[in-house]
């Protein structure tokens, strides 16, 4: 009678084995982006060039000298100029704000947000090493699989209704200022953007 030893096959790797070798490359994400490191290299890409474009911009919006009162026509053209120009000023003012009230005013769109996170997080960093996703035994790309989930997510919980309400809203509270606001021209950001890219004497 063979052993119990013998019948049984060691060498296989234990199930709990691939999860522990996903460990160390998270561990290493998260000491690099506790690291001092991390945060010297994010402070010196906001002094970088396209950070004094959008510093440059925000003054530009804020000034109050480029406010008059337009006529019907100008306001016209106004509107998707201004779009153009300052949609990095209203996405992140108006728009940004408006969806995450509308996040946080709903427990279903709030729980929905979640699972999308958790999803994309398991993904490409608890899985990172790994180039798709196996879903009932069928290997999937990582990002088509996160995609049919977090849309699924977002119809079963009416997210994107309320993302597209929360859109409006944000353009809305935007509007004022693409009307009264003079639309500036490209010479002038650039050329504010070249003063402050010179050194202070």
């Amino acid at each position: 009678r063979a052993s119990l030893s013998s019948m049984a096959d060691f060498s296989a790797p234990l199930p709990q084995a691939a999860e522990l070798e996903a460990g160390p490359p998270l561990r290493e994400r998260l000491r690099a982006v506790l690291s001092r490191e991390f945060w010297r290299d994010m402070l010196d890409a906001l002094h970088g060039q396209r950070a004094v474009y959008y510093r440059n911009l925000l003054r530009s919006a804020a000034d109050l000298r480029e406010f008059s009162r337009p006529s019907q026509p100008e306001a016209l053209l106004r509107i998707p100029a201004n779009a153009r120009v300052f949609w990095p000023i209203y996405t992140a003012l108006a728009i940004l704000p408006m969806l995450l009230y509308t996040l946080l005013s709903s427990h279903w769109l709030f729980t929905g947000s979640l699972m999308i996170g958790a999803m994309w997080a398991y993904a490409y960093l608890l899985k990172s090493e790994a180039p798709s996703l196996n879903i009932f035994g069928m290997p999937i790309p990582k990002a088509l699989a996160c995609g049919v989930f977090s849309l699924l997510v977002m119809l079963i919980t009416g997210m994107l209704s309320a993302f597209l309400w929360a859109v409006v809203f944000g353009l809305l509270l935007a509007l004022p200022h693409m009307v009264l606001h003079k639309v500036p021209s490209p010479e002038t950001l650039a050329e504010e953007e070249m003063q402050s890219l010179q050194p202070v004497q």
